[in-house]
C-alpha cells in the first residue's frame, strides 16, 4: 500500500479551493450539500497570504502553474492548513483525491496515488452501477437503531448480529426503496424479536 485511504470530517470544517477554472469547479461539486464552509479563492496575491488558510481542514490548489502552486501551498501550511492537495502535482501534495463514489454516508473512493487517474474513474463507474441510490437510507436505518439496540441487547455479539441482520431483508429492502417508516417498523419488530420478546415493539429512542 503506498498511501493510506482515510476520511475527514466534514461537519464543520472549512474548505478552501484556489483558482479558478475546470480543474478547482470539478473539486469544488464534490462538496456540494456538504456540511462545511467551501471558501474560493482567486490564484492571486491573496492565495499566498497564510492568513487566508487560517482553520482549513481541506485545501486545494489548482487552475496554476507549478512555481505558484508551490508558492500557494506553502502558504497554506504556514496558515495551518490541515491537509494541501495541488491539483495534478502528486509532488506538492498531503494528500490525493480519489475518484468517489457518494451516497451520503456511504462513500466510496478510489484512489492511484496520482499515477493512473482514467483507472481510478473507470473503477469507479463499476461501483457507481453497483451500489444503490438508497444506501444512505440503510445507513440511517443502521444508526438510528444503534441506540435501541444497545438498551435492548446488552450482549455486543447478540447486538452486532442485530445490526448486521439489517442490512438484507424486508427491513433494508424498505430503506434502499426510501420508505424510512416501513424500515423502521421492521427493523424495531426484528429487535424485539431478537431480545425475546417478539409480541412488544421498541419504542422510539
Amino acid at each position: 500500500m503506498d498511501s493510506f485511504p482515510a476520511f475527514v470530517p466534514l461537519a464543520g470544517r472549512r474548505v478552501i479551493i484556489v483558482g479558478e477554472g475546470r480543474e478547482t469547479a470539478e473539486k469544488a461539486a464534490l462538496f456540494a450539500g456538504a456540511p462545511c464552509e467551501l471558501v474560493r479563492v482567486a490564484a492571486d496575491d491573496r492565495a499566498l497570504d497564510p492568513g487566508v488558510y487560517a482553520g482549513a481542514a481541506l485545501v486545494f490548489i489548482g487552475d496554476c502553474d507549478e512555481a505558484f502552486s508551490a508558492q500557494a501551498r506553502d502558504a497554506a501550511r504556514a496558515g495551518g492548513a490541515l491537509l494541501v492537495n495541488c491539483v495534478d502535482r502528486p509532488a506538492l501534495c498531503d494528500f490525493f483525491t480519489p475518484a468517489i463514489v457518494d451516497r451520503g454516508p456511504v462513500v466510496g473512493a478510489v484512489g492511484t496515488t496520482g499515477q493512473a487517474p482514467g483507472l481510478a474513474r473507470r473503477l469507479k463507474a463499476e461501483i457507481h452501477a453497483r451500489w444503490p441510490d438508497g444506501l444512505a437510507g440503510l445507513a440511517g436505518l443502521v444508526e438510528a437503531m444503534k441506540r435501541d439496540a444497545r438498551a435492548a441487547l446488552p450482549d455486543f455479539e447478540t447486538r452486532r448480529a442485530y445490526l448486521e441482520s439489517l442490512l438484507e431483508g424486508p427491513a433494508a429492502e424498505a430503506a434502499l426503496a426510501g420508505d424510512a417508516e416501513r424500515a423502521l417498523m421492521l427493523a424495531r419488530a426484528g429487535l424485539a424479536t431478537a431480545a425475546g420478546d417478539p409480541d412488544r415493539a421498541i419504542a422510539p429512542g
